[in-house]
């Protein structure tokens, strides 16, 4: 009895193990032609602020805008990508305190990436190419990529992904903690580690797959939904 237990403990870990290794695969059907357009209130120590995601398809690519918004500081973020979630173009534009602007500009062809960061008032830009084998995250798609995967509990998932600040590529690591309730609503608690350092995201299990709320440690920031 006890080896026949142990067998089927041991099978529990190595499926986990191998599912999580799988190449990952994206379900994007739920994104509708119509734009989606989820807004939420953030909060943190440098005060509040609005962040706001909008979805769509258009023909054969799926198109991501997001904007942030809080004092002294404003970020837009654009990505186009195809169904099964290559990147094909991002940009990113952040205003510091009105008088620093970063821009930056990605476009994703075969397994090449060409990235060009132009940095105001200094005009200081730096252009990289680099190359990559397995798929990249592009950091426009991290708002939505839970919502794209199989989720339950204890899956994890790992990525190459692109670190906008340094033009290198890193690893993005996402794990499901468990499974809990926000405003009533059943979600998983999923953690994603990126270049942003930790975030975790509650994700709704029903066929909308809302992203409810968003808790980033280092930075001491929540995120939620408005309804």
């Amino acid at each position: 009895m006890k080896n026949l237990l142990s067998f089927f403990i041991v099978t529990a870990l190595l499926t986990t193990i191998l599912h999580g290794s799988e190449p990952a695969k994206f379900n994007t059907q739920w994104i509708p032609a119509k734009p989606e357009v989820s807004t939420y209130r953030s909060k943190g120590n440098q005060g509040e602020g609005l962040y706001q995601v909008s979805i769509s398809r258009r023909d054969s690519l799926i198109e991501v805008y997001v904007n942030m918004i809080s004092p002294g500081f404003t970020k837009t973020v654009s990505g186009t990508m195809t169904f099964d979630m290559r990147p094909l173009q991002s940009t990113a534009k952040i205003i510091v305190n009105n008088q620093v602007m970063m821009d930056t500009k990605c476009l994703y062809e075969s397994n090449r990436l060409a990235i060009k960061t132009v940095m105001l008032p200094y005009n200081q830009t730096k252009s990289d190419s680099l190359t990559f084998v397995e798929p990249v995250i592009d950091f426009s798609q991290v708002p939505l990529l839970a919502r794209t995967l199989e989720l339950e509990k204890g899956i994890e998932y790992r990525f190459t992904s692109l670190n906008p600040q340094t033009n290198v590529l890193i690893p993005l690591t996402m794990k499901v903690l468990g499974e809990v309730k926000m405003r009533e609503v059943d979600c998983y608690k999923v953690e994603i580690n990126d270049f942003e350092d930790k975030s975790i995201y509650w994700v709704e299990k029903g066929s909308r797959r809302r992203v409810m709320r968003v808790e980033q440690p280092e930075s001491h920031r929540t995120t939620e939904l408005l309804q």
